[in-house]
């Protein structure tokens, strides 16, 4: 750790977040480190409705519960070759051919890619650090400052994602001729109805079940972003230096380093997309979307619960007559089988963060919010509840930015 201690006399170092129950709201349900995630979407261009996938992917909203790490290259194509390889085979080699650790590790520390300088800022708002010179010297002088940074880089920059979403449609000759013609169908028929506000739904039963018959083939690969001591020791020693300084050598550093700077694979999770309904659905490319969104969603929740690394964390909204409300639901797979621990965030001596189990909720029938892709234009009624509803199982005095995350039941 002594390393880090040159780059907190060059940059912004971090002091303890506000955690009360006297915040405000906002504030309350920001102030928790949230994972960062980044999407990529495999597209095979050889393959039927290829072309649809793409234009539908690159218009999804990114994922609320994460924050956003994406980079500017939003999608990769396989080849005929590539697809016949084992798909995390290829992923690999794109990975260490594009240096894409090295990429992330650049955006988290603002990397200026003139002069090759760094900087801490998003670090600091990220972890809702207050990031002022006063701070500096207390990191410099106490256990605490470096415990705190230590938790930026285990708590953030260590729950760095990426996911390979491999979209495919599932290749019935008949069905995707069906699917292209009812399309087209559909295309030229909304446009008569006024205002184009029709419900594609209202096309006819045959038309519909056509449509929404477009069913994909989705793999998604997850990756965790490796950052370790050792590599956190060595990205400060050798080559992290302020932007508004230049060092050629730790730039140079940087550039050749080749082995530091690593994505670890964690798992894979393959599904096909079920039916989707078409209420809500006004224009063709919506089916698309809808079918994309909502099957990407469901395997991030598979790829949640199968590694525990990737549980995503929540604040509580509010606690009112010992209920306690979460502003998730379906899209994040809640059923009446989910349990979820709460969790209060305490800060040791030496400022290091942990988490303790102070109870255990669950959610209260026709009280789950749901917040899938789409879902106020369905017109469904737990569309509008805006958050879940959970009973108490365990443990009492909750109150609104204690954290929840599920377990197994």
């Amino acid at each position: 750790m002594k390393h880090i201690l040159n780059v907190i006399i060059l940059s912004v170092i971090l002091s303890f977040p506000c955690l009360t129950a006297f915040c405000q709201r906002k504030s309350i349900n920001e102030n928790y480190n949230r994972s960062s995630l980044y999407q990529i979407l495999i597209s095979h261009p050889e393959l039927k409705m290829n072309s649809e996938i793409v234009s539908a992917y690159m218009t999804l909203p990114v994922q609320d519960k994460y924050n956003d790490h994406s980079l500017s290259l939003k999608y990769i194509t396989a080849s005929q070759r590539e697809s016949k390889k084992n798909g995390k085979e290829a992923i690999d080699e794109f990975i260490i051919k594009n240096e894409l650790a090295k990429r992330l590790v650049s955006k988290w520390f603002n990397r200026d890619y003139t002069n090759g300088g760094f900087d801490v800022n998003l670090i600091a708002e990220r972890g809702n650090y207050n990031a002022s010179q006063s701070d500096v010297a207390i990191a410099l002088n106490s256990q605490r400052g470096l415990a705190m940074l230590s938790d930026a880089g285990e708590n953030l920059i260590g729950n760095t994602f990426v996911i390979f979403n491999d979209v495919t449609y599932v290749d019935k000759e008949a069905n995707a001729q069906i699917a292209k013609a009812a399309l087209q169908l559909v295309g030229a028929l909304v446009g008569k109805f006024v205002g184009g506000a029709e419900s594609v739904a209202k096309l006819g039963s045959s038309i519909a079940d056509a449509i929404s018959g477009f069913t994909v083939k989705i793999e998604s690969h997850l990756y965790r972003l490796e950052w370790t001591e050792e590599t956190s020791n060595f990205f400060y020693q050798n080559c992290y230096y302020d932007k508004k300084t230049v060092n050629a050598d730790k730039k140079q550093n940087y550039i050749n380093d080749k082995e530091h700077f690593k994505l670890v694979y964690v798992g894979s999770y393959s599904s096909v997309s079920s039916k989707t309904t078409m209420r809500g659905i006004n224009k063709p490319e919506d089916v698309f979307r809808k079918v994309l969104a909502r099957s990407i969603d469901e395997n991030i929740v598979a790829l949640q619960r199968k590694f525990d690394v990737f549980k995503v964390i929540v604040p509580v909204y509010s606690v009112k007559n010992n209920i306690v409300c979460a502003q998730i639901g379906l899209k994040e797979g809640i059923n009446l089988n989910s349990r979820f621990e709460v969790l209060e965030r305490n800060i040791d001596e030496n400022g290091k963060t942990t988490y303790v189990r102070k109870g255990v909720i669950k959610p209260i029938k026709d009280k789950i919010w749901d917040n899938r892709f789409m879902a106020t234009e369905e017109g469904t009624n737990e569309a509008n509840l805006n958050y879940t509803s959970f009973e108490i199982v365990s443990g009492k005095d909750f109150y609104p930015g204690m954290l929840l995350r599920e377990i197994k039941f």
